[in-house]
């Protein structure tokens, strides 16, 4: 199957830096103790073990494996939601009877790919396989660069990007070809190319790619990450300034900037490890960013 077209929503120009990528990573096991803390209050009490001095648990010294804690989803397990009894897609999908609008889209191989949609005042991103916040069981299945493909029921059912949102300036792009045909494409839909080697962020960081791996909290010292909630889930995660606001001026990015996904993965859903494995092994990055109720694509490259 050839890769499908990504679907970009570039209301507003510019780029995100790879800094923010980092600092999600960074703020995950940080953030992590507040989160576990307000699970274990709600949770009733336990009375404590009382060992005996000098006696070991299991007869074991207490020994931690750093890459399990690492894999371990830091905001809880995710929510199971509904598998559709086939995923493959029917042909001649009739249009849903839904209330529900199609704002954006991030086109995947057709296991991937990410919609944000809007239902009754909410908008929210979704992935491939997830049960939509709507009445009924209604799973996403396909995500396509015009429309949807959603499973009531058990029934297939099709809808459309909202055409208003496609005059505002959503377009469809084809994958580049070359190197030289992405950063023509870049140039020119976003406006502006942030160079993360340049003498102004190299001053600050060093080498973009070595201080990710090597000295990623470097980073918060000029940008700061918290997650922001939604009917008790964790949505995204929040992007503002810093101590020292100059890297974070350099960015395309604005106060209150909410990056919901990474690639296709919701990033309340991602471990430490993931990101930065991503990180690591890819040089480009589509994130879906939310700023002042509007969905925005844009492509980091590193």
């Amino acid at each position: 199957m050839q890769d499908l077209p990504i679907l970009k929503v570039f209301r507003h120009s510019g780029f995100i830096t790879a800094s923010v990528l980092a600092l999600i990573a960074f703020n995950l096991w940080q953030l992590s103790k507040t989160v576990w803390l307000g699970a274990e209050l709600a949770r009733e009490p336990v009375l404590p073990v009382v060992m005996a001095k000098g006696e070991r648990l299991g007869g074991q010294d207490a020994q931690y494996s750093v890459q399990t804690l690492l894999s371990v989803p830091l905001f809880g397990e995710k929510p199971a939601a509904p598998v559709a009894a086939s995923t493959e897609v029917q042909k001649d999908v009739r249009k849903s009877a839904l209330k529900i609008k199609v704002e954006g889209l991030i086109a995947g191989d057709g296991e991937s790919g990410v919609a944000v949609l809007s239902y009754s005042g909410k908008t929210k991103a979704y992935a491939v396989g997830e049960k939509l916040d709507v009445p009924g069981s209604v799973i996403l299945i396909a995500v396509y660069a015009d429309h949807i493909i959603i499973e009531n029921n058990r029934k297939q059912e099709k809808i459309e990007l909202d055409k208003k949102t496609v005059t505002r300036g959503v377009t469809a792009v084809e994958p580049a070809t070359s190197s030289s045909t992405m950063a023509s494409s870049r140039l020119s839909s976003a406006g502006e190319l942030v160079d993360l080697n340049n003498s102004a962020v190299t001053e600050l960081i060093g080498d973009p790619r070595e201080t990710l791996k090597n000295s990623p909290l470097k980073l918060a010292r000029y940008l700061s990450i918290t997650p922001v909630n939604e009917d008790g889930r964790i949505k995204g995660y929040a992007v503002s300034a810093g101590r020292d606001p100059r890297l974070f001026e350099l960015i395309d990015m604005q106060p209150g900037d909410v990056v919901l996904s990474i690639n296709g993965q919701n990033v309340a859903d991602m471990t430490t490890t993931e990101v930065l494995e991503m990180l690591d092994d890819t040089s480009s990055f589509e994130l879906l960013v939310e700023r002042s109720g509007t969905i925005l694509s844009k492509r980091l490259e590193l």
